[in-house]
């Protein structure tokens, strides 16, 4: 396999390939396990008619019992966002294996296809997602927008690194960093801008910082609210899930 066009390795599209399946993987056990917790619930409502096995229904309770007393997480549900997402980022690199000419790429880039279109049967006037630049490159965007260099990380502040823009208190630290505000009137232009050509279609703006826990996902976040009441808008976050990069 020869370089892409986009000058990317053989190797790092393996890199890539890589990665997306381990985020398949997470996405797929993940919703087993919300799954598995919402079947419990359901049993045990059902319990009290009189067609219950006594057997079944103290399995059910003694199971229950493990989700209530905090023994067994209750595990959060696989948001929309996530899926969608997820689905974007598969027809990219897949998109590029294919272009390199691996074979059944472009069945996996029809599917993913098929997929997002089933999530999305409306697309958004403007798609905004957040990345981690050492998670891997830059999402394909019409506007590419790195904090890496300018603004303070959040990760600096002990009591900071560990949560995500998905706190109060990382959204503010990041909003109420010098220059941030100026930046989000830039971006708004900018999409305003993208949005008045002739050329229609969806905006989509990708929001880079480091790993894709704090500075990104809070603008992006923010961004969103501000287009929420005018226009159909979507955001998401592909690398918020990922765990601290020791830095």
């Amino acid at each position: 396999m020869t370089d892409t066009t986009d000058g990317r390795r053989p190797l790092d599209l393996y890199r890539e390939l890589a990665d997306l399946q381990r985020e398949s993987d997470r996405l797929r056990l993940a919703t087993a396990a919300r799954q598995a917790f919402e079947d419990v619930v359901a049993r045990h409502g059902e319990l009290g008619k009189e067609s219950t096995d006594p057997q079944e229904a103290a399995a059910v309770r003694e199971e229950a019992a493990e989700y209530l007393t905090g023994r067994r997480p209750v595990p959060p549900p696989i948001s929309p966002a996530e899926l969608i997402a997820h689905a974007r980022r598969r027809i990219e690199v897949l998109g590029r294996v294919a272009a390199a000419g691996i074979e059944g790429a472009a069945e996996g880039v029809a599917e993913a296809e098929a997929e997002l279109a089933e999530l999305c049967p409306e697309p958004a006037e403007i798609e905004f997602v957040s990345f981690g630049y050492l998670h891997g490159p830059a999402p394909e965007a019409d506007l590419v927008i790195d904090m890496r260099r300018h603004f303070r990380d959040p990760h600096v502040s002990p009591e900071l690194r560990n949560l995500t823009a998905a706190d109060e208190r990382v959204m503010n630290a990041v909003l109420n960093t010098d220059g941030v505000p100026a930046l989000v009137l830039a971006v708004r232009d900018a999409v305003d801008a993208f949005r008045a050509g002739p050329g229609g279609g969806t905006v989509r703006v990708a929001v880079g910082c480091a790993g894709g826990r704090h500075r990104s996902a809070a603008l992006v976040n923010h961004l969103a609210t501000l287009y929420a009441d005018e226009i159909t808008v979507s955001a998401h976050h592909r690398d918020i899930h990922r765990p601290v990069v020791d830095r």
